[in-house]
């Protein structure tokens, strides 16, 4: 337990580090003493650094946090519950669904507002199509469910194929383009305000109920055989993370890996219980997306689109986790 908690002392002293450090760290650095005075020192005028913390940085560095929570609790739920290491937060057609929505929205024309709204609104909607064909098996299984999550996602996937067909390639499909490949450059405090709500509260539900995702994740016979309903669970859980995903996809777009590559690595930590996999993987998820966010727009003239990013550093990751984890592989 001691071990643990200096765990969790250590990353939240990291956590906090690395935050400051994307408000300071960019194309246009900031210095330590005009950071200090921007924040604690308001008589002083350093229009510039507030208009870019507080204008640029603030906003996505707090959306980097969320969506890096957001995605690799979601796979680490994910994983647990359907009892496959190789799930990610969009197993159920839910990035896909979402893509298709606001890949619509921008070949219409329409706001930044209605591309979150229609990425939302199609991303519920694929879940539930994904439930929908699952229930005509008459079955539980978790392996029907991700059976219906691939069907699902390779329609949505050739319906994106589609758009991007039917878009203008001169405005049109390189916006469509930057947006799949996920991006924080749009977001606003706005965003912030709507997101930060749904993600503490769905994080807090699951965090209540972690002891039974333990029990849940052994299966639906030794759930119901300790007086837990595993439908009402399970369906409660999976509303929540997809909650989670859509709201994350919605306003930043397609970021990939972090949701497979994060719960390994928590896993290698402390092992597999709820109780402590979730709180660590808060902090894990939310110092890697941060990280992946400084990487993508400090670097380049240009950002570089985050799943590019997170590709370059979780596919290193992920093989030596099977490294470390091989034995267990081969058994």
């Amino acid at each position: 337990m001691k071990k643990y908690i200096t765990i969790i002392i250590f990353l939240s002293i990291l956590l906090f580090i690395v935050f400051i450090s994307a408000l300071v760290v960019g194309k246009y650095s900031i210095p330590l003493d005009k950071f200090y005075d921007v924040f604690f020192n308001p008589n002083t005028i350093n229009v510039v650094e507030q208009s870019v913390i507080f204008n640029l940085r603030l906003p996505r560095t707090i959306i980097a946090l969320l969506a890096g929570i957001s995605l690799s609790i979601s796979g680490l739920i994910y994983q647990d519950v359907f009892q496959n290491k190789l799930v990610s937060p969009d197993f159920l057609g839910v990035s896909s669904g979402a893509s298709v929505g606001a890949c619509l929205a921008i070949l219409i024309g329409l706001s930044s507002f209605w591309i979150c709204s229609f990425s939302f609104i199609f991303g519920i909607t694929a879940m539930l199509l994904t439930l929908i064909i699952s229930k005509v098996f008459k079955t539980s299984s978790p392996t029907i469910l991700l059976l219906s999550g691939i069907i699902i996602s390779g329609l949505m996937d050739s319906c994106i194929g589609l758009i991007k067909y039917m878009a203008d390639t001169d405005n049109q499909l390189g916006e469509i383009t930057n947006w799949l490949l996920g991006t924080f450059s749009k977001v606003t405090m706005s965003e912030v305000y709507i997101m930060l709500p749904i993600t503490i509260i769905c994080i807090f539900i699951l965090f209540v109920i972690r002891w039974r995702i333990n029990i849940i994740s052994l299966g639906k016979e030794e759930t119901e055989s300790r007086g837990i309903n595993y439908k009402f669970y399970i369906s409660l859980i999976i509303f929540l993370v997809t909650i989670l995903t859509t709201s994350t996809v919605a306003f930043c777009g397609i970021i990939g890996w972090i949701g497979l590559v994060i719960p390994h690595i928590v896993r290698l930590i402390v092992g597999r219980n709820a109780k402590k996999t979730i709180p660590l993987t808060i902090f894990i998820g939310a110092i890697f997306m941060i990280i992946c966010d400084i990487i993508s727009r400090s670097f380049t003239f240009s950002e570089i689109p985050l799943s590019v990013v997170t590709g370059f550093l979780g596919t290193p990751i992920f093989v030596l986790i099977l490294f470390l984890r091989r034995n267990k592989i081969y058994e």
